[in-house]
């Protein structure tokens, strides 16, 4: 029986990701105040795939598409970028904190080849969408994906 690698990949990395945030949610005892500021925040996302590509979709609202960063190396795909709290108000007392800013990062693994020529992102509506068509082979390399923002 032959072992296909980059789906044990994928499979461990999921894993991976939940046991740490069990680990996160059981250590952190008040859930408003983040564990570690100085870590990326992960936005959550969908992805799923159709006959023809792969579509990740992220939510970010309040991020400007020029602060949002897409690259395509080695079947990964990675998302970054940044969110500023914009609000003129006096930050004094809060009572509730759940909305996250500052540098947010997701990686996630591509198990199908990818034509990187054809990749595009489209940020509408607080949604990051990013379309990944299928190709026969997998080229080397990484590779900018520009974002089109719509309004």
């Amino acid at each position: 029986m032959a072992i296909n690698y980059n789906i044990f990949h994928y499979k461990t990395d999921a894993k991976q990701h939940k046991l740490e945030s069990i680990f996160k949610d059981f250590l952190v005892f008040d859930k408003n105040i983040p564990s570690n500021s100085s870590n990326p925040w992960q936005p959550p996302i969908d992805v799923y795939e159709t006959p023809n590509e792969v579509v990740v979709k992220m939510s970010i609202p309040g991020t400007k598409s020029e602060d949002i960063n897409v690259a395509f190396s080695d079947d990964i795909l990675t998302i970054s970028g940044f969110r500023t709290d914009t609000s003129d108000h006096e930050k004094t007392c809060f009572y509730q904190v759940e909305i996250r800013y500052g540098y947010f990062e997701r990686s996630i693994f591509i198990p199908t080849p990818i034509d990187t020529d054809k990749i595009h992102a489209d940020y509408k509506d607080g949604f990051l969408q990013v379309i990944l068509p299928k190709a026969k082979q997998q080229p080397s390399g990484t590779f900018s994906v520009k974002i089109n923002f719509k309004q």
